[in-house]
């Protein structure tokens, strides 16, 4: 069962350094060293539409407190984590598809929080 769904879209020229720091956890900070501003504005994007999928925006968490690594294919996903954990449990889902796509100067981010039926 579809628990939420959340879409955004970034500028690339608008992102900025500051923006990194505000954003970015760790590992994705490493990886926005080597790979630059279309890295980071997918991961703004990415983040954006995980809170809008919530229903939430980010009142209650910091975009830091999550990360979106690529797979060995390069396909985002979540990283387990305890912030994650309590998300899950508050909200009721048990899987985040994400996709990501760049065009033009533009990052667009789609996140889908599924759970099962099993209840």
């Amino acid at each position: 069962m579809i628990v939420g769904v959340g879409i955004d879209i970034v500028d690339i020229s608008r992102v900025t350094e500051r923006l990194a720091e505000r954003i970015l956890s760790p590992k994705e900070h490493e990886i926005w060293t080597k790979k630059g501003n279309e890295f980071l504005a997918g991961r703004f994007a990415l983040k954006e539409a995980f809170f809008k999928a919530l229903g939430i925006g980010i009142r209650e968490y910091r975009l830091k407190d999550i990360s979106f690594l690529p797979d060995e294919l390069g396909k985002p996903h979540i990283e387990e984590n305890e912030t994650l954990k309590k998300i899950r449990e508050k909200y009721e889902f048990e899987i985040v598809h994400a996709s990501l796509s760049h065009d033009k100067g533009t990052a667009v981010a789609v996140i889908i929080l599924e759970r099962s039926d099993k209840k």
